[in-house]
């Protein structure tokens, strides 16, 4: 009756269940603590799901893998790491379940790298894996574009006797588009069901949702497209009965504030049905930082410090704002409210997987590296044949010209960008993900290093990347 709760979507049905049995009988069996442990999981109730782990221990009958692996799953999903691996690693044996539950609770951490280590320990084990690991491993490596990695796993994949389920694919998908290799993307697309485009998507009888028209209305913000993006915001109403969410519009007020057309971006936010979110003044807020409007900047960002009084990233907007307007005093205003306010600005961070391992490039950084005469060789070689000269206007800051400079060329994408020039063979394409935009200078600074060296360069940072190839830009330049 207990495990029919659970399973149903009962959970708290399920601990009554179990706390009458408590009452009733005093000492009970696994299968009691581990129906008790799954209903705490789904709860997030860690307080009772210790309580249990307690009776647990006082029970005289020895722990089963199902136990174990409820108690992993519980504390990985509460964030109590070290409680989860220290019942990990008391366990006499581990099965896909085991390292699953592990495995999830690293990435629920923030844990990527460690994540990644643990399935390759999982595997050398030859423990196996089950299609939800790979959907937990996967985009792990979108995150970090360790598009090896995740060759390495469609390979798995491939070689398997059992068929992939839709989520797998989805996540194989996700993780060749994240990392650039769009050519491998389709032909896992092209495996499911073969459609080309949007428009063959509509022909073949496919009913695009909400969740097709954000994707579209993004495409459309980034490319430029802002006619065919208002086009399709009306068509969705219209064509398709999909009413809009407070996601569509903000990406209409993306495609619209970024092509300039502010008015008409403020005119959706006044008469749209919904209450302005943080996403949609954000939108706005970077339309200013592109366009240069200080006073509209300034009015927007009032509005997101309201909403979002611990995002640190709406003031450094604003404060870019300022400096690209040479409002230093400003600049210098906003800056100590951040620190009176105890936040912190992200590190510029970028990431490159080279030979089965994952580095970590900061802003500034790297100076043995940076000073080692490789480096020196390499980036001598590249300034020379390109005639670079650093665009010093990207450094929003009241400093000299020389320090600019030194500061722009510090920059995380172009230290890994150097590091795997050197560390990979020629020709081979270079994928880098960064934490935050790329500035212009780096963006024409890349450009010329695929011309140069005639290497394809793949950039990501958060949901867009720029593919550069032969001194072009996939965004051209927008």
């Amino acid at each position: 009756m207990g495990i029919g709760y659970s399973r149903n979507g009962y959970p708290k049905e399920a601990l009554f269940l179990y706390y009458e049995m408590v009452s009733r009988f005093g000492q009970l069996d696994n299968f009691a603590f581990s129906m008790a442990l799954k209903a705490c999981s789904d709860l997030g109730d860690l307080r009772t799901g210790r309580a249990v782990h307690a009776q647990v221990l006082k029970a005289t009958e020895d722990r089963d893998q199902v136990v174990n692996n409820a108690l992993v799953r519980l504390y990985s999903e509460d964030g109590c790491f070290e409680e989860a691996i220290r019942v990990f690693d008391e366990m006499p044996q581990r099965n896909v379940v085991s390292w699953n539950s592990l495995i999830g609770g690293l990435v629920k951490k923030d844990g990527v790298f460690e994540a990644m280590e643990a399935f390759r320990i999982m595997q050398g084990k030859g423990m196996g894996f089950s299609w939800v690991t790979l959907t937990t491993i996967l985009p792990v490596c979108a995150r970090v574009t360790a598009l090896v990695s995740g060759k390495e796993i469609h390979a798995v994949m491939v070689k398997s006797t059992a068929k992939p389920d839709a989520p797998v694919l989805n996540s194989l998908m996700d993780m060749y588009a994240k990392c650039g290799a769009m050519d491998y993307c389709r032909r896992v697309f092209d495996g499911m069901q073969t459609m080309e485009s949007f428009q063959e998507m509509i022909c073949s009888g496919f009913s695009p949702d909400g969740i097709t028209f954000i994707a579209l209305l993004s495409g459309c913000s980034h490319a430029g497209l802002t006619d065919e993006g208002c086009r399709l915001f009306e068509r969705m109403k219209i064509e398709y009965a999909v009413s809009p969410t407070v996601e569509h519009y903000a990406c209409l007020v993306d495609v619209l504030g970024r092509a300039g057309r502010i008015e008409e971006a403020l005119g959706i936010v006044k008469h749209m049905h919904f209450k302005p979110t943080g996403s949609i003044w954000g939108s706005l807020l970077n339309s200013c930082r592109i366009h240069g409007l200080v006073p509209l900047g300034k009015a927007v960002a009032k509005q997101l410090f309201e909403l979002e009084p611990d995002n640190v990233g709406n003031h450094v907007m604003l404060s870019n704002i300022y400096a690209s307007a040479g409002m230093w005093e400003s600049v210098r205003t906003v800056r100590e409210v951040i620190e009176k306010m105890g936040m912190k600005k992200e590190a510029g961070c970028s990431w490159l997987h080279v030979k089965s391992k994952i580095h970590t490039f900061v802003a500034g950084g790297s100076n043995e590296f940076r000073n080692s005469s490789e480096y020196k060789k390499v980036w001598k070689r590249l300034m020379e044949e390109a005639g670079y000269v650093p665009d010093t206007g990207v450094v929003l800051h009241d400093v000299s010209e020389e320090t600019r400079a030194m500061w722009v060329c510090g920059h995380s994408e172009r230290i890994a960008t150097m590091f795997a020039l050197i560390n990979t063979g020629s020709g081979m394409p270079i994928r880098i993900t960064k934490n935050l935009r790329v500035c212009l200078d780096c963006h024409s600074w890349v450009k010329i290093v695929s011309k140069v060296t005639g290497r394809v360069i793949v950039l990501r940072y958060t949901n867009r990347f720029h593919h550069f190839k032969d001194g072009m830009c996939s965004c051209k330049d927008y």
